[in-house]
């Protein structure tokens, strides 16, 4: 059963990813499930899309937990959360924006603790500048790797180019000046 929900979540997520309007039928049948199936496990679209974002969620928490971003400097730390965000998050990227309403608050937060970590190590260790809001600094990072992640999923630039990219504005943006 637990295989079946994957392969459903999977081919929702590549699928909403070519087309975000793809029919549950069209998800059905890239699963390899009848319509049936589908419904039984996921009875209406906003559920099939709620389980999308939270499989996204999860991988996203457990790909963070692997980077090892306590051992890093914060700059360097900074890099590998916006390659993983990238590389995982690209999967996903149909139901990112809506996170914030297909997803509980407890996903999301487990989802932004690291990289609100990250930063306010960043800014302790004098790495990051300490003259701005930390929440606005997230803020701002974050709109930046999700303009990274559209253009990757665009075709606009490879993920190691959006990476760099996202690095280099970020981090002379909030790099401590002088």
């Amino acid at each position: 059963m637990q295989r079946t929900r994957s392969a459903i979540l999977d081919a929702a997520a590549r699928a909403l990813g070519r087309r975000s309007d793809a029919a549950m039928a069209e998800i059905a049948d890239e699963a390899g499930v009848g319509r049936a199936t589908l419904y039984r496990h996921y009875p209406t679209r906003e559920s099939l899309l709620r389980g999308v974002a939270e499989a996204g969620m999860a991988e996203l928490v457990e790909a963070f937990e692997a980077a090892n971003l306590d051992e890093l400097p914060a700059d360097r730390a900074i890099t590998r959360i916006i390659a993983v965000y990238l590389r995982n998050g690209a999967k996903y990227a149909a139901v990112i924006s809506q996170a914030d309403q297909l997803c509980d608050h407890a996903a999301i937060e487990r989802t932004s603790r690291p990289i609100r970590e990250v930063i306010a190590r960043g800014i302790g260790d004098q790495v990051l500048r300490d003259d701005l809001r930390p929440d606005a600094v997230f803020a701002m990072f974050s709109a930046i790797v999700e303009r990274a992640l559209w253009l990757t999923v665009g075709g606009l630039m490879t993920p190691e180019e959006a990476t760099e990219t996202a690095v280099t504005i970020f981090l002379n943006g909030a790099r401590r000046p002088g």
